[in-house]
C-alpha cells in the first residue's frame, strides 16, 4: 500500500500525442482526488491527492509543470509513513518529460529520486538518494518509451491510442530503477464514470508489481474524452483488495 501511494505521487513511447502544441484551457489547472482502500465490505478513505498541470519554465525554456501530492489520513499515516510530493516538467512542444523530482522522508532522513531527461545526449540521468550512505547514479536511454509515472499519466491524458493498436512496449522509472511495462487502450467505458465520456487505459508491469510485495502489476486509468482530458479514476488490484483513486468534482 505504501508503494502504491508513492507511485501515485511519482504517479499515469511511440505513437502520437494529440494537441500537445495547443492544449485546451480546460486541460490546465488542479484536480483533486480521494484515495480509498477496498477489500470485501471494507471501503475506507486512506488519503487525499491532487495533480496540478500549468504552464511554467525550466532552465529558461517554456514547459508544462505538474505537481502531484498525496496526504494520508492521520490513522493511516502511522502505517504508511509521510506524505508524498512529486514534480515533473514537460516540453511544451511534445509533452516529452524534461525533469522529474520526488523528495521524500524516511526515518527522519531526507532522500530524493530525480531524473534529468537530456535530449542532447539522448540519456536519462537518474539520482537515487535513499540513505546517508546510498547515493546511486544511473543512466537510462532517452527513447520516448522510458519515463517516470507522473509524466506517463500526462502521456496517457493526451495520447492517441485505440483498442485495435498493439500494446506499447515501454519502461517505467520507479525508485531509481527501470521496469518493463506495456501501455494499452481498452476503449470507451460508458458505465465507469456516470455523466462523463471516458476511455480506459492499462499500464501493465511485466517484471514486477507496483507494491513492495510484488502485487498490483496492472494500473487501470480512466481518462475524460472531453477537452480537459482529465484523469478520472485509477485502480490497482493488490494481493488483498485494491486501491481506488477517484476524482472529486
Amino acid at each position: 500500500m505504501k508503494r502504491f501511494l508513492f507511485i501515485l505521487s511519482v504517479l499515469f513511447a511511440s505513437g502520437a500525442v494529440c494537441g500537445a502544441r495547443s492544449l485546451a484551457p480546460e486541460a490546465l489547472g488542479t484536480v483533486k482526488y480521494v484515495v480509498r482502500y477496498k477489500m470485501g465490505a471494507l471501503n475506507t478513505k486512506v488519503a487525499t491527492a491532487s495533480i496540478s498541470f500549468e504552464k511554467g519554465e525550466w532552465d529558461d525554456e517554456e514547459v508544462y509543470h505538474s505537481k502531484a501530492s498525496i496526504k494520508t489520513t492521520p490513522v493511516f499515516r502511522l502505517f504508511l509513513g509521510s506524505d508524498y510530493v512529486a514534480e515533473t516538467w514537460l516540453d511544451r512542444r511534445d509533452l516529452a518529460p524534461v525533469h522529474f523530482v520526488n523528495p521524500f522522508t524516511k526515518k527522519k532522513f531526507a532522500g530524493v529520486f530525480e531524473y534529468d531527461y537530456d535530449a542532447d545526449s539522448r540519456t536519462i540521468e537518474s539520482l537515487a538518494v535513499t540513505s546517508p550512505q546510498d547515493s546511486i547514479r544511473t543512466t537510462f536511454p532517452l527513447d520516448g518509451r522510458t519515463m517516470d509515472l507522473l509524466s506517463l499519466l500526462h502521456d496517457v491524458r493526451f495520447r492517441k491510442l485505440s483498442p485495435s493498436d498493439a500494446p506499447i512496449q515501454m519502461h517505467v522509472l520507479m525508485g531509481g530503477k527501470s521496469f518493463a511495462a506495456t501501455l494499452s487502450c481498452a476503449g470507451p467505458d460508458p458505465d465507469k464514470v456516470p455523466d462523463r465520456e471516458s476511455e480506459e487505459f492499462v499500464v501493465k508491469l511485466t517484471e514486477r508489481g507496483l507494491m513492495e510485495n510484488g502485487s498490483g502489476n496492472e494500473l487501470h486509468i480512466w481518462r475524460s474524452c472531453g477537452d480537459d482530458r482529465r484523469i478520472l479514476i485509477l485502480e490497482a488490484a493488490l494481493s488483498s483488495g485494491f486501491m481506488s483513486v477517484t476524482i472529486q468534482e
